[in-house]
């Protein structure tokens, strides 16, 4: 597998999100949350990747994401889940709807 590419969609104090990359196509995301002593990742990938794909995955979000953050934490821990994005949902975007149902009505 060639090396991902990171985007960062969330940053706050504490946490980010990055959606993940393998060339033009996107295999995923990762949620961070920076604990005192530990940091916390959910990795959820849209395609199946082998064991040692996955494990060069984890090794890449350690040192170009974790490590760069927090290089002293004493564990990362990863928990992984395969599924597929089945949309986008938000209050904004359903009043954006709901509005323009109302102008096209006669």
């Amino acid at each position: 597998m060639e090396a991902a590419r990171f985007e960062r969609a969330v940053r706050t104090e504490a946490s980010e999100v990055f959606a993940i990359y393998g060339g033009a196509r996107r295999i995923g995301r990762v949620d961070l949350h920076y604990g005192r002593f530990e940091v916390n990742a959910t990795l959820l990938l849209e395609v199946d990747l082998q064991d040692d794909e996955l494990q060069q995955l984890i090794d890449q979000l350690d040192e170009e994401l974790v490590q760069t953050h927090d290089p002293e934490r004493e564990d990362f821990l990863v928990t992984v889940f395969k599924g597929e994005e089945l949309g986008f949902y938000s209050d904004e975007f359903e009043s954006d709807d709901d509005g323009d149902d109302e102008e096209e009505r006669p």
